[in-house]
């Protein structure tokens, strides 16, 4: 059978959003445009946005297009405290990364979405703390203010995160992948993959220049580009019964997007 494919890929940048890709193909053709790849009936397109901010210097419930070359900062609040109309939080230094994925053509398609934080300021395999964390992200809402977790968007099988590490441009990532749980419907956009991303509010800069959380320097510099990929991939819906089956059956087994070797599958 054959079989449409489609992968897309963007970069949120701490201080500056790059936009990166790869081309795949299985039994087709593929075109390139402007990061995106089309492939027979199959075309995805990561959607970043954030809320506007209005005259007044506060952030309104009004949408836009995410802005490059934001600096983040220690939250000062908190992210799973107030939220305003959306289910957004309030506090100051929250930084708004609103991920969604948009199904251009006409057919339903099985979707699966990688979020990578470099592995210097997640604390992932195999202890999975979020208490020592040291850039943080929140899950998404639904159009009802309702996370996404485990309910649109898959992030766990058997209790264990979709998780693997790997090297992107040099640095190391930790990995963190979730299948939507339905076929996306033809020219729909699925809720929300992630919300926003934010430093712990125990950040603080040390002599020596770099972060450090509760005494211990990180090795990143105040002054670095923190880079955290977002990648998306799509298969036609069409004789496939799950996202993961359909991934596998495009892409392979423990699919690395940004190629090259990975480690803790889980």
């Amino acid at each position: 059978m054959k079989k449409q494919i489609l992968a897309v890929s963007a970069v949120l940048g701490i201080a500056a959003l790059v936009l990166s890709a790869g081309t795949l193909a299985y039994f087709t053709d593929t075109k390139n445009v402007t990061n995106t790849f089309t492939v027979g009936n199959v075309k995805i397109d990561l959607v970043e946005q954030q809320r506007k901010v209005g005259d007044d210097g506060k952030k309104t419930t009004e949408l836009e297009d995410f802005k490059q070359g934001q600096t983040i900062y220690p939250i000062v609040g908190s992210a799973q405290g107030e939220h305003d109309a959306i289910n957004m939080p309030t506090a100051e230094n929250y930084v708004d990364k609103m991920v969604t994925v948009e199904n251009k053509k006409d057919s339903e398609a099985w979707v699966r979405a990688y979020f990578a934080i470099p592995s210097k300021l997640d604390d992932g395999y195999e202890t999975f703390n979020a208490g020592k964390n040291v850039l943080h992200f929140n899950f998404g809402n639904d159009e009802n203010g309702r996370t996404t977790y485990q309910t649109s968007w898959m992030w766990k099988h058997d209790g264990k995160w979709n998780y693997y590490e790997t090297e992107i441009d040099g640095v190391k990532y930790n990995v963190y992948f979730a299948d939507y749980a339905e076929k996306l419907a033809g020219n729909t956009t699925s809720t929300q993959l992630i919300s926003g991303v934010y430093l712990d509010k125990g950040v603080s800069v040390n002599a020596a220049g770099n972060l450090e959380l509760a005494g211990t320097d990180l090795g990143v510099s105040a002054d670095a580009e923190i880079k955290c990929p977002v990648f998306a991939v799509a298969v036609q819906a069409e004789g496939f019964a799950s996202a993961d089956d359909a991934v596998k059956a495009s892409f392979g087994e423990n699919f690395n997007p940004w190629g090259g070797e990975a480690a803790n599958w889980q």
